[in-house]
């Protein structure tokens, strides 16, 4: 897994394409991710702590973690498969159990900025995305 940070978003007020770019936290590569509009004001609200008049569906996930005692370690864009990225939460338990939840990689990357967890990108995906990028 290759640790990545949230660069860029590119929100859209005319078009419902947003876009969020990850970039290498050691390197220098780098690739976006195309999100929808809710999300993006949702990750551009979490990057900026900017609070929200009510909670929304990120903040319940976040709240049901909590009330379970389990936290967002961080979050994971494990596969790129037709054009389309999927990823999963990485939790831990109460126990201290490591789970992998499936979730879209736009949600998790906004829960991530929530609670400042890291951001991870398998290397076959970063490794994909370079060359499908070169062609």
């Amino acid at each position: 897994m290759i640790e990545m940070e949230l660069r860029e978003i590119q929100m859209s007020h005319v078009s419902p394409v947003n876009i969020v770019v990850l970039e290498e936290k050691d390197g220098d590569r780098s690739f976006p991710i195309y999100i929808g509009q809710n999300e993006a004001k949702a990750a551009d609200d979490a990057v900026f702590d900017r609070p929200v008049t009510r909670p929304m569906t990120h903040d319940l996930i976040l709240n049901v973690l909590e009330g379970l005692g389990a936290t967002l370690e961080g979050v994971l864009v494990d596969s790129l498969e037709a054009d389309c990225f999927h990823g999963k939460l990485l939790v831990r338990t109460r126990e201290g159990k490591h789970i992998k939840i499936d979730s879209r990689p736009s949600d998790a990357i906004v829960l991530a900025m929530k609670v400042r967890a890291a951001i991870y990108v398998a290397e076959e995906v970063v490794d994909k995305v370079q060359r499908d990028h070169e062609e």
